[in-house]
């Protein structure tokens, strides 16, 4: 299975932000196995201030 995980789920889990945490390191875990290939993007807005 290939997924598509949001940036905010990689930092949840490098953050161990509460409550997102555990489900974050299952998703983890299968990506660790083998038994999901996951993609992440990094999307940069740049604003310019007037």
């Amino acid at each position: 299975m290939r997924i598509l995980i949001d940036t905010n789920v990689v930092l949840d889990f490098l953050q161990e932000r509460e409550p997102f945490v555990e489900d974050a390191a299952k998703l983890f875990a299968k990506i660790d196995a083998g038994e999901v290939k996951a993609y992440c993007l990094a999307v940069y807005s740049l604003f310019r201030a007037s």
